[in-house]
């Protein structure tokens, strides 16, 4: 753990001009405007884990922008998730706006001007992600941002929990190992929150059926991952559905059977890539491993899914 600032440490004075220099200097450009009269007070521990970046954070009110000159400036980009712990937040992307509070996740984006502005004394546990580790779920998760989701029940009780647990065992010591698998592990716990749109209405029997039937394709498929001859055919065959009809139920879901396979793959090598346990075992024998039949067809989705080669991945993000 790296203390990264503590205000109480200088002069009442220059205890906010401490706080925005080191705040815009660790996290991305952004301009940083006091809320409080009275003497500033904040503190920022930091962890590195795996590829993520983990703080906690206490302070007084301050209002916290960034601009579109800021991301000129430097993006890292990265997707910030938030479990609130103590006191409120008002967090605005993209037109939303919503406030967060005790007990409640949300996130923002690095790559879009936000704005964070707390109203009263907070504690935060934040999260760093880059974008890049969130591959083909990106984009659905940087739809949600500054929409808070409670944490009292499902996934998001899990995400909030896991991030308990993780912080307190950073913080004494007793997690002192396993940074890149855990950093993956979290990972795959905000795919899986942003997963949907939330709740919805009862739906049709009917309805419900294609939905029994589409877990039971996914589950097909990804029990059979490692053969490079999966495909549409066979997929229906086993079902026993039309090829037509097996098409419909990817098309009702955005994408096509052959794409779900392909991602599915894409994310088992993510997954190995990252794997400290992997780390001596050629590239493309991973590829191998889950179905994909030639190197350079493999680096090239794997670039189109995450912007970078998988060796150029692995060497920046394992371990």
């Amino acid at each position: 753990m790296a203390v990264v600032v503590d205000t109480g440490a200088v002069p009442p004075h220059e205890r906010f001009d401490l706080w925005a220099e080191v705040s815009a200097r660790v996290f991305e450009p952004i301009s940083v405007a006091p809320r409080v009269e009275r003497p500033f007070a904040a503190r920022l521990h930091r962890w590195e884990l795996g590829a993520l970046n983990l703080y906690r954070m206490w302070s007084d009110p301050s209002a916290v922008h960034r601009s579109a000159r800021g991301i000129r400036a430097g993006d890292p980009e990265i997707v910030h998730v938030m479990l609130q712990r103590r006191g409120r937040c008002v967090v605005a992307q993209d037109g939303r706006r919503g406030v967060a509070g005790p007990g409640q996740l949300v996130v923002w984006q690095s790559s879009a001007p936000y704005a964070l502005e707390p109203p009263e004394p907070f504690e935060s546990l934040i999260v760093e992600i880059p974008v890049v580790l969130l591959g083909p779920h990106a984009d659905r998760i940087c739809a949600r941002t500054a929409d808070p989701v409670d944490a009292d029940r499902g996934v998001p009780r899990l995400v909030a929990r896991y991030l308990r647990e993780l912080f307190a065992g950073l913080g004494d010591g007793t997690i002192a190992g396993g940074g890149p698998l855990l950093a993956d592990s979290f990972v795959e716990l905000v795919r899986a929150l942003y997963a949907d749109d939330g709740p919805r209405a009862p739906e049709p029997r009917a309805l419900r059926s294609r939905d029994v039937l589409r877990r039971r394709i996914a589950a097909y498929i990804d029990e059979r991952l490692g053969d490079p001859s999966l495909g549409p055919e066979e997929i229906a065959r086993a079902h026993h559905i039309s090829r037509s009809y097996l098409d419909k139920l990817f098309a009702a879901e955005g994408t096509t059977v052959r794409e779900s396979i392909r991602d599915r793959r894409l994310e088992r090598c993510r997954a190995d890539l990252l794997d400290p346990a992997l780390a001596g075992v050629p590239v493309f024998d991973i590829a191998v491993r889950w179905g994909f039949v030639s190197a350079s067809h493999f680096s090239r989705v794997f670039r189109g899914a995450y912007g970078m080669a998988p060796s150029e991945f692995r060497a920046a993000f394992a371990g």
